[in-house]
């Protein structure tokens, strides 16, 4: 879910190891007894990787053949983990909101293609006429043209998904309609809104009902406040100054839902896992049809540039999945990575196997990393190790990382000062489709707050300013540059804010 980039990338061949190669393209051989050995080495992938708790699920023909979850849930406590334990999946839970508008799909009470505004009459786009025929597809597959605005909704605890329709013509768009791959959230929660449009209930009410009910995910929960007193949940963690493991305290996010709102053991994401291997039905019970099914696995569009190899398959996303080839069999995957928790679900249908990870750790490579390895023992073949070597290029980076810092001269950057007066700036901005920013003192130096998260202001030059803050689950809101506006005697007129790379800077304008 964060904007954070992790060190592992997709490529149109799969995940790239430490050498730089594709893994779908390595030969492997067989293997005996493929769980040989595993807990050993998960639990020492954990530590190598420096991860409080990892839990991991292994399915095939149908059945769960593997189930464990290693370390511990809370680090500073020293609570240990199970696989009952509740993670946040984060994006995990896209395919659960296609899922849902699937289930409708099959009913006849919604359509993959008709325009969204079918249910939701008065949503508008930035853009006009142009981007009117956008449909669940397209907001499920993110070829809407819409990117990011992830800041919007990030610890935003009133904005519900009405008023966001009320805020959409006022965000940017930055490529035509069908275009181009933009992973967006607010679009995957607009489609929520219109499965909650059709049937009268909520997302969450109807997901329970229709979904994690007959899946008998007991232990699924829908919210930070519904997790919180759980009292089998998880911490999430981040690593801090000098690699310190430090807490993510739980962040509320209501508007999310099916965009990433499911917070779910590893026993029962199992479940889910099961669900998608048998087409759709589980346990003998039919609950999405089998065309459905393909529909949401349908390649729709290409996640980045072609492969540099003529007979490399290519990286499409289709809805609330992304699909690619491992090992030449089809993979639909997704991850997730919300709040000091990271997940990946990984389904190699053709072979009627698949896998969940997750990980109470932000932003954290091992979900990807250990991946092909598992993989690798579904398929009963001998892993190749592409958790070390990724883990090994890590380490490298790092070292190389340390070593500059020490190296780096110490330097005393020369103090600035804004133009104006420190209180000039003092006041509340506002901006249609991002809503209120206000700018205030802190001691001798200046504050902003946006969504209830507080940063300071540091001055660069001129009228420029940064973000910084020190808060982890504020992360996001740290090192965005802040250019104030207007050469008004009374004070500036409005601020300059690099909110979404790719459009127009957002321009909040002074109210009081």
């Amino acid at each position: 879910m964060s904007t954070r980039r992790h060190a592992l990338a997709w490529t149109a061949g799969g995940l790239l190891s430490a050498s730089g190669v594709s893994v779908w393209a390595q030969p492997a051989e067989a293997t005996a007894d493929p769980l040989t050995g595993l807990d050993g080495w998960l639990d020492a992938q954990r530590v190598g990787w420096r991860v409080p708790a990892l839990a991991v699920a292994l399915v095939k023909d149908g059945e769960v053949v593997y189930l464990k979850a290693f370390g511990f849930r809370d680090a500073a406590q020293s609570l240990p983990v199970n696989t009952e334990t509740i993670f946040r999946a984060g994006s995990v839970t896209k395919a659960f909101g296609a899922a849902t508008v699937a289930l409708l799909v099959d009913e006849g009470r919604m359509s993959w293609d008709a325009p969204v505004t079918t249910y939701i009459p008065e949503l508008r786009f930035a853009g006009g006429d142009a981007y009117s025929a956008i449909t669940l597809r397209d907001m499920l597959s993110h070829r809407t043209g819409l990117p990011r605005h992830e800041l919007l909704w990030y610890n935003n605890q009133s904005l519900t998904r009405q008023a966001l329709v009320a805020r959409m013509p006022h965000l940017e768009m930055s490529a035509p309609l069908r275009t181009r791959y933009q992973y967006n959230n607010l679009m995957v929660v607009l489609a929520g809104l219109a499965v909650e449009r059709v049937t009268g209930q909520t997302w969450e009410a109807f997901t329970r009902s229709r979904l994690l009910a007959p899946l008998g995910m007991t232990r699924v929960n829908l919210s930070a406040p519904e997790m919180a007193p759980d009292p089998n949940h998880a911490v999430g963690h981040t690593h801090h100054a000098a690699r310190r493991l430090v807490p993510v305290p739980l962040r509320h996010d209501p508007l999310l839902g099916p965009a990433g709102a499911v917070n779910t053991s590893i026993g029962e994401l199992a479940k889910w896992v099961q669900l998608q291997l048998g087409r759709g039905q589980f346990e003998g019970r039919r609950l999405i049809s089998p065309a459905a099914m393909a529909a949401m696995w349908e390649p729709l569009m290409a996640t980045g540039p072609a492969p540099a190899r003529a007979d490399a398959p290519r990286s499409h996303v289709g809805m609330g999945w992304r699909i690619d080839r491992y090992r030449d069999t089809l993979r639909v995957a997704h991850g997730g990575d919300l709040n000091g928790f990271t997940s990946r679900v990984v389904l190699l249908p053709e072979k009627n196997a698949g896998l969940a990870v997750l990980v109470n750790h932000g932003s954290h490579p091992l979900p990807n990393a250990v991946t092909p390895d598992l993989l690798d023992r579904l398929l009963g073949l001998t892993p190749e190790g592409n958790a070390a070597k990724v883990m090994a290029r890590r380490n490298a980076v790092e070292s190389a990382a340390l070593r500059a810092a020490g190296e780096a001269p110490a330097t005393n950057a020369a103090l600035t000062w804004p133009p104006r007066l420190r209180g000039a700036y003092v006041g509340r901005y506002s901006h249609p489709g991002y809503g209120e920013l206000t700018v205030g003192n802190a001691g001798e130096a200046l504050a902003v707050r946006y969504n209830d998260m507080p940063a300071q202001l540091r001055h660069r030059q001129g009228e420029l300013f940064e973000t910084h803050t020190e808060r982890p689950e504020h992360g996001d809101f740290s090192g965005l540059k802040l250019v104030f506006q207007g050469d008004d005697k009374a004070g500036p007129t409005g601020i300059a804010a690099d909110m979404q790379e790719g459009v127009q800077p957002i321009l909040f304008r002074r109210t009081a």
